[in-house]
């Protein structure tokens, strides 16, 4: 769990900050505070995976292009959940 920045307390799930996007908040399981993620972090966790799919469809080799693809699809899941600070939400 991560901590909410509201009450401090762990209350915010590994998926549910694994999928936040800007304008997409996470309440916590505490406090029932809105926590979400600010655009230049998100987008800055974002662009290696981009980078790496894009890659993807100017490769020749279909091994590469799987490789390229599934690779850039786990950064663009693990680089938000453990590089984007939650940040506090107003409802």
């Amino acid at each position: 769990m991560f901590q909410c920045p509201h009450c401090e307390k762990p209350g915010i799930s590994p998926w549910r900050k694994a999928i936040l996007s800007p304008g997409l908040f996470a309440s916590c399981r505490s406090c029932n505070g809105l926590s979400g993620i600010r655009y230049s972090s998100w987008l800055s966790a974002m662009l290696p995976g981009s980078v790496l799919m894009i890659a993807a469809l100017f490769v020749a080799s279909e091994s590469v292009e799987w490789g390229l693809n599934i690779v850039g699809f786990i950064l663009m899941v693990l680089l938000p959940l453990m590089l984007t600070p939650l940040h506090k939400e107003s409802s």
